[in-house]
């Protein structure tokens, strides 16, 4: 009992109840070890232990075997397993001599507690400071330090100065309380025809509900165990910290207490939204109790009303009364209050199914900074003569630079707007363009800067101010606020862009021109979809107007929000960031898309650092737009702004493969920088993956399940979502099914593969690799 092979090891077993022998023995069988016989003092412990908690001659306690062994881990450690019948409090009390006896608690391996069952734990450890294995010679001495505190009574318990305990009884907790969460879960499960009956005592919609609040309650329960856990993980590596030499920390502590710290801030992230979520609850159960009270004031009325005209009338001015109090869109907030929150507006009567085509587009954007000094001659002619390829390679949209007449030659400072001479080319030179790509099925989207307007000539007090041409507006035209332009507008709805004269776009007619002349560029010209320039400038409630009026296969705008820093540095949280391009999504009715520069702002962070954590939320979801709502996220990693040579914000370019092994693989609509799709370097990376996204069908709602995120490697699953079509108005879906085309992929120079990880069960095949990336 007990040997394996030529390995050190003891076992000491608790005696059978009537019969005693010599330690290192069980019954008759040698005992495996090269330290002799327990004589004197220790063997006389041993006697004592044995009637102390009965595990001797008639004893009633509990019987344990504990065994040691100094070669399991393949490390300078000590595995101790310890096996017997459960009893409440156990867990606490064998973690609790370990550390009383000076040793460090390396890992633990401890089995689900079920009353009246067995216990079977391993516990590797090593003498404090580091001291390596426990010696052989320790062993019984230690065996008793163990059996000592397993019979205590609940009084008298072996008590731990070492906050480590708590590390290992919350991985207990978190082990079991998963297993709950998966029993209530089971238990709850109500079919959708009777989660959608009619309310009423003992009715099938009152189990769901209860099996709902069951659920809700394991969960939080559970985030409670998983931050406990967390926090007594970073505990440990910053006392491992304390103990290193000063100035002399070793790279993995480094790295520890990174992973560490970050684990945790997921964890409270991930508590903070399952609070929020249990108060959004809360509310639709208060607001669904008050409709009730309503509907039955309702037909108490119509039962007291009865006959004539006056009566009829009065019954639908009281119905009418009691509806307002509660007909109210419910619209419960994803974060804290303190999140700025934009005008909100009732949805468009007519908009497209989704801002972004059939949710299988891929971008290219078709200009960098400098491609209005193309040497070559027009850009437009360079575009037309790439329609071609870029089709081929699987683009389905080209975004082009701003049309119009500009004081700046990138077209950023427009004029006329019906001026669609630039220095990218001639309008002949623009039409022409735009009919190749329509010719070969790209959509043609054009870069609509609306939010300011310069003006062609000065006014009498010398400003710049006065429009010419055929949207010769007067003064009501600009917004008012700025000294320099003398707008005499209404405030603007916005951020003021100082270079320029601010549109008013409250002023009816400035709204009415800018919708025909949209309208043009759409029907005459040939463009079939709108990027929208500065959207911080003015309302989205007014880029909701446009597209509503316009129809446009493709809508999205430059919501360019600062991410969160503490002291220079990202912040892992950026919920309240994500959250105010959301609520501009919002109030555009939800008919045009953003730009996710959150998961730029994140992955690019990633990357360089080697901080691959930060894609994932406190949910478990994406930690960028398309982890809220994909189907109206506009994913990038470089655009004329921040790239290029202004270099505002710029990706790292060696990480660029990395990025786009990302952005393609994800849901959202993916957008390709002209620079980094026409470098020798990384174009043929980017082919590639377009290839894998087209072949597997993956689309901007299609279903992300993250595998792994840690500081070298971040991993998941894509493809069909489990439901179908994921979340019918934001597209997320955080399930795969895997009966379907699906990706795995990992990025980050940390080992990952799905075959190792079994994932969905299935063989898997690396299909595109690069430099720390890899797709199957």
């Amino acid at each position: 009992g007990g040997c394996r092979g030529a390995m050190r090891v003891l076992r000491v077993s608790a005696r059978t109840a009537g019969r005693r022998h010599a330690p290192g023995t069980q019954q008759g069988h040698p005992r495996v070890g090269r330290h002799g016989n327990f004589h004197g003092a220790a063997a006389r412990e041993v006697a004592e232990v044995e009637d102390a908690s009965g595990t001797g001659s008639g004893g009633r306690g509990p019987r344990y075997d504990v065994t040691f062994d100094n070669e399991a881990s393949g490390r300078a450690s000590t595995v101790i397993r310890c096996q017997g019948s459960w009893e409440k409090g156990e867990i606490s009390r064998l973690a609790a001599s370990l550390t009383s006896y000076g040793l460090d608690i390396v890992s633990a391996q401890i089995q689900p507690r079920v009353e009246g069952g067995v216990i079977d734990d391993q516990f590797e450890v090593t003498l404090e400071n580091g001291g390596g294995e426990v010696p052989e010679a320790q062993w019984p001495a230690l065996e008793v330090h163990i059996q000592n505190a397993l019979s205590t009574g609940r009084g008298d318990r072996v008590a731990s100065t070492m906050p480590k305990i708590y590390g290992v009884a919350a991985e207990v907790e978190v082990t079991r309380l998963r297993s709950r969460l998966e029993e209530v879960l089971a238990e709850g499960s109500v079919d959708e025809a009777d989660a959608g009956a009619p309310e009423g005592e003992g009715s099938p919609r009152d189990a769901a509900d209860a099996a709902q609040s069951l659920a809700e309650a394991a969960r939080l329960e559970l985030a409670a165990a998983e931050l406990a856990a967390a926090a007594a993980t970073l505990a440990n590596v910053e006392r491992a910290s304390v103990k290193a030499d000063a100035g002399a920390e070793p790279e993995a502590l480094t790295e520890a207490r990174r992973e560490a710290r970050s684990a945790l801030e997921r964890r409270m992230a991930a508590m903070e939204a399952i609070l929020k979520s249990r108060d959004r609850q809360k509310a639709e159960r208060k607001l669904a109790e008050e409709r009730r009270k309503v509907e039955e004031q309702m037909r108490e009325e119509e039962r007291r009303v009865s006959g004539g005209a006056a009566a009829a009338q009065a019954l639908a001015s009281f119905k009418a009364e009691l509806k307002a109090t509660w007909d109210q869109p419910f619209k419960p907030a994803l974060y804290p209050p303190e999140v700025e929150e934009m005008e909100r507006i009732p949805p468009m009567s007519a908009r497209p199914p989704t801002p972004c085509g059939n949710g299988r587009e891929v971008i290219l954007q078709g200009f960098n900074w400098e491609s209005c000094k193309h040497a070559g001659g027009s850009w437009y002619g360079h575009i037309t003569e790439m329609a071609p390829r870029l089709a081929e390679v699987g683009f389905t949209a080209v975004w082009l630079p701003p049309p119009t007449a500009s004081v700046s030659p990138q077209g950023y400072l427009p004029t006329e707007l019906y001026d669609l001479d630039s220095q990218y080319g001639t309008e002949e030179e623009l039409r022409a363009c735009i009919a190749a790509l329509n010719e070969h099925r790209l959509t043609p989207v054009a870069d609509i800067v609306i939010n300011h307007r310069c003006a062609t000539a000065q006014g009498p007090d010398g400003r710049w101010n006065v429009y010419e041409g055929k949207m010769s507006w007067d003064l009501r035209a600009i917004a008012q606020g700025n000294d320099d332009f003398g707008g005499q507008g209404a405030p603007s709805t916005g951020e003021d862009y100082l270079p320029a004269p601010n549109i008013d776009h409250t002023q009816a007619f400035v709204r009415e021109d800018l919708k025909e002349w949209l309208n043009w560029m759409r029907r005459d010209v040939g463009f079939k979809g709108w990027r929208f320039d500065f959207v911080k400038g003015y309302s989205g409630r007014f880029t909701g107007e446009y597209v509503d009026a316009t129809q446009p296969m493709l809508a999205f705008g430059e919501y360019w929000d600062t991410c969160s820093y503490s002291d220079g540095v990202l912040d892992y949280n950026q919920d309240a960031h994500r959250q105010r391009t959301v609520n501009w999504i919002d109030a555009t009715g939800g008919n045009t898309a953003a730009f996710d520069f959150t998961t730029k702002g994140v992955l690019q962070e990633a990357a360089a650092k080697r901080e691959f954590w930060r894609l994932v939320d406190g949910t478990g979801g994406s930690a960028g737009l398309i982890g809220l709502w994909p189907s109206r996220a506009v994913t990038f990693l470089e655009n004329h702004d921040t790239g290029s040579t202004l270099q505002h914000w710029p990706f790292p370019w060696e990480h660029v493969p990395l990025g786009y092994a990302y952005l393609l693989t994800h849901p959202g609509t993916p957008t390709v920088f002209y620079d980094h799709f026409a470098d020798s370097s990384h174009g043929a990376d980017i082919l590639q993956l377009m290839a894998l996204r087209r072949r597997v069908g993956i689309s901007s709602m299609s279903g992300l399940k993250i595998c792994k995120a840690h500081a070298d490697v971040y991993a998941a699953v894509v493809g069909e979502d489990l439901r179908g079509v994921g979340d019918q108005i934001t597209g997320l879906g955080k399930e795969v099914d895997y009966t379907r085309p699906c990706l795995a992929m990992k990025i980050g120079p940390g080992d990952w593969s799905p075959n190792r990880e079994a994932v969905g069960g299935l063989k898997w095949k690396c299909t595109v690799s690069g430099k720390d990336y890899a797709c199957w």
